[in-house]
């Protein structure tokens, strides 16, 4: 076998730690204390002076170095590289390159002291020196293994970035692998193995040796010193019993399936590739590698990719211009919302329902890319734009997923501001029209996060936001006006509808999917009756009917619900009264309280406990106070209830503390005030 990492988006991660875990495991097994060696046999070789000596074959034991998944490449050439394959490292590279760089190290040691030998008899070392220049050499042809007449190839190299040390690693002082390095060989005068010149390096010398690689090439250097450091404890004998047991008793389970799509399935199946890896980096490794044509670009948006992914609170933006050829910002937003991201606009661009689980999104994700590649080339082709490049994986990430990923995060965090359409830069927009806006786009981050009959309406929002920030760059008004005055009226109504009516994921996305539909075809705005034949009064009396049954109060997405419902009518009073309104963390912990909790009649209670009529939004649940000593009824008390309503900035709650009691007949009549609200909150003329 020869290995290549073309498809494993994790570079080399394993540190010190994981290295010293996989020797150690090595050595107890083959040295003593894994089923190599008793106690009472280490004793005896103790007493013997033979402290190394091979325990009895029998008990021996042999070592499952667990499973590695490969897929073959169709890029070996027989002619140049004889018979043989090479295989793509779906998942092991972590335990390939380990085990590679273990037997380097132990070529190295066996190689320095033959060369010591030799160099101590001039020239005449003797057996032993033969012996161990010998086994240096066999080590030699594992790691790199030769054939007459054709070219050398390394037993594993990662991407070129990620190679370099570990190529000069697997070479070693007697190797090559071109024409170059062995015209170079012939004029030094001495050679040295990587062992020796790696330790001999000064913490200057090592800084200037890994500041210009990448990360994993640290990881390599590092894990190949600390493994030679402690192969120099060894004795030669024990050296030797460690190789012969690495290659006559250390397994791997190979499994090779015919092609990705089946190796990724037994991978994620099994939960292996790795605690941190998701499917979306299978992705990110589609887009920067097997779609972007030229390595330079391959790299620059892989690291474009990481900025992107990188956890906000770590770095909120990052430019990339020193990393990558054109100066690209990139601000940090978190995996999940890139993940979340790619199924909400491969969802919007394919008009289907993506499943989020077992990796199958990938396939649905590459189906987009491949969609969006085929249509950008054929636009180009048809304005006749032959001498630019061609669009591909890289021109994907930063016109696709990069800015759809930045405006989710604003979404879901609330950072209506940084929205160009928002700014407080734009004098077209009116405070009254801002803050409907806001209010509008607050009540859908709390339904779409809040509820799970309503989640899809995100994919809707994330489409309006794009086209909203794409016609502020166009600087047309017009067409501005009508996506956030005419559409998002429209995707609030009908992610209420969602959230209330809790229709199945068919009819969700069914519903969404017309939103986008809509969106495509501005003549539909304005049309008096939707796809099922209801008229806009019928969609009015329906969300009034099943806001009047829904049982808010029994369950925490009831309750998330129904505040959300309370916030955005209290908005629209407050902003119709010209009150101020309130933000930030007032506004996001803002809650509901079950106004009346004990009920006389059973019946009642069945009936109102729950109704959104007996809830009151309040901006925080009041925190208990241990040196009180009042029971919970005088907590719940309609006169404890009301002084604390009186205080609230929320308008619907300030009129209930100016009401004497609070019984069934009181929520009854809220009830109807609350329904009654749901035609002046909520616009149905576009629906």
């Amino acid at each position: 076998y020869t290995f290549v990492t073309e498809s494993n988006v994790r570079g080399y991660e394993w540190t010190t730690k994981e290295t010293d875990i996989l020797m150690d495991d090595l050595m107890d097994a083959a040295l003593g204390n894994l089923g190599g060696i008793s106690d009472d046999a280490a004793l005896n070789d103790s007493n013997s002076g033979g402290a190394s000596a091979r325990p009895p074959p029998s008990i021996i034991t042999d070592y499952e170095l667990s499973q590695i998944v490969l897929v073959p490449t169709s890029d070996w050439d027989s002619n140049s590289l004889g018979l043989g394959n090479r295989y793509d490292v779906y998942d092991g590279q972590q335990r390939l390159v380990t085990l590679n760089l273990l037997l380097a190290g132990l070529r190295d040691s066996f190689q320095s002291e033959a060369d010591e030998l030799f160099s101590a008899n001039k020239g005449a070392g003797g057996k032993r020196a033969v012996a161990l220049a010998a086994t240096a050499h066999e080590i030699s042809g594992m790691l790199m293994p030769k054939k007459v007449r054709k070219e050398d190839v390394l037993r594993i190299a990662l991407r070129k970035r990620d190679n370099v040390l570990l190529e000069q690693i697997l070479v070693g002082k007697d190797g090559s692998i071109s024409d170059e390095d062995d015209e170079e060989d012939e004029n030094d005068e001495e050679q040295y193995s990587p062992t020796e010149t790696f330790s001999k390096l000064t913490s200057k010398e090592k800084s200037a040796l890994l500041s210009p690689l990448s990360p994993a090439n640290a990881r390599i250097f590092h894990n190949f010193v600390h493994l030679s450091e402690r192969l120099a404890l060894l004795t030669t004998r024990e050296r030797l019993r460690l190789l012969d047991y690495i290659v006559e008793r250390v397994y791997l389970l190979v499994c090779i399936p015919e092609t990705s799509r089946i190796a990724r399935n037994i991978v994620m199946s099994q939960g292996r590739k790795g605690m941190d890896n998701e499917p979306v980096d299978d992705f990110k490794g589609l887009v920067c590698f097997r779609y972007t044509l030229e390595e330079g670009d391959m790299y620059d948006t892989f690291d474009l990719w990481d900025a992107l992914a990188a956890e906000p609170n770590a770095s909120s933006q990052r430019s990339a211009g020193k990393e990558a050829s054109s100066d690209v910002t990139i601000q940090a937003v978190g995996r999940d919302i890139v993940s979340s991201t790619c199924l909400l606009r491969a969802s919007a661009a394919l008009r289907t329902k993506i499943r989020s689980r077992g990796g199958d999104e990938v396939y649905e994700w590459e189906r987009w890319l491949r969609q969006e590649l085929w249509l950008q080339n054929q636009r180009m082709a048809q304005q006749q734009q032959q001498q630019q490049p061609s669009w591909q994986g890289k021109d994907f990430f930063i016109e696709q997923i990069a800015p759809a990923s930045v405006a989710l995060y604003k979404f879901r965090t609330g950072q209506w501001d940084e929205f160009a359409f928002l700014s407080n830069k734009s004098k077209k927009m009116t405070k009254m029209r801002r803050e409907t806006i806001v209010a509008r786009l607050n009540f859908l981050r709390d339904i779409v996060m809040g509820v799970t009959s309503a989640k899809e309406a995100e994919i809707a929002i994330l489409e309006l936001l794009l086209r909203a920030e794409d016609y502020v760059g166009k600087n047309d008004g017009s067409m501005l006006s009508r996506y956030l005055d005419d559409f998002l009226p429209m995707i609030e109504t009908w992610t209420l509808w969602m959230a209330l009516v809790r229709p199945s994921p068919m009819q969700r996305h069914a519903r969404v999917f017309a939103l986008l539909d809509a969106m495509d075809d501005l003549d539909s705005v304005g049309s008096s009756t939707n796809d099922s034949g209801e008229t806009k009064n019928g969609l009015s009396e329906s969300l009034q009917e099943c806001m009047d049954s829904y049982e808010f109060g029994a369950s925490a997405g009831g309750k998330r619900l129904a505040a959300a419902i309370l916030k955005r009518m209290n908005l629209h009073l407050m902003m119709e009264e010209k009150k101020s309104i309130p933000s930030g963390d007032k506004m996001d912990a803002a809650t509901v309280d079950s106004i009346q909790q004990h009920w006389s009649d059973e019946e009642e209670r069945d009936e109102w406990a729950s109704r959104i009529g007996n809830l009151a939004l309040v901006s925080s649940m009041p925190a208990r106070n241990r040196r009180t000593k009042k029971s919970p009824s005088d907590t719940s008390s309609w006169e404890s209830k009301s002084k604390a309503y009186k205080k609230e900035s929320w308008t619907l709650t300030r009129r209930l503390a100016e009401l004497e009691q609070w019984d069934t007949d009181t929520v009854r009549d809220q009830q109807r005030e609350l329904l009654s609200l749901v035609d002046l909150v909520w616009s149905f003329n576009n629906v």
